[in-house]
């Protein structure tokens, strides 16, 4: 596959992660993320260290939008070595702006989110 579709694809996977979050779409979720996939960081001065399907569960209760509603979201960078590539987004959803990386690996010929780190930039604790 060439190196734009490779990235095409990773874009794809990205908004899925995106729209599946903003939206509270868990199948988008559980598509973009490996089942084994974890995302840690501090959301509102909690550390959180989830596996995929407790995440999804625990932003149910989160305000969401209506799908199709416009958001605030960059890819702001991809970088991709053989099988493994690392997202930088920033994205505003919950009421506060993140700012995740999120780390790929394509298998059986598709990519999907084993990790995510995120920053929670409107709740940061000072230390």
């Amino acid at each position: 596959m060439s190196r734009d579709r490779e990235l095409q694809a990773i874009r794809a996977v990205v908004t899925d992660y995106l729209e599946g979050m903003i939206y509270g779409q868990p199948d988008r979720l559980r598509r973009a993320m490996h089942p084994l996939c974890m995302q840690a960081g501090h959301y509102k001065g909690s550390y959180e260290f989830f596996p995929r399907d407790e995440f999804i569960e625990a932003i149910g209760s989160e305000k969401m939008q209506p799908p199709g509603t416009p958001y605030a979201a960059e890819i702001v960078s991809i970088d991709v070595t053989g099988d493994v590539a690392l997202a930088k987004l920033t994205d505003d959803c919950f009421g506060t702006s993140f700012t995740d990386y999120l780390t790929l690996i394509k298998h059986d010929g598709a990519w999907q989110i084993v990790m995510k780190a995120f920053f929670d930039h409107a709740n940061a604790t000072k230390d």
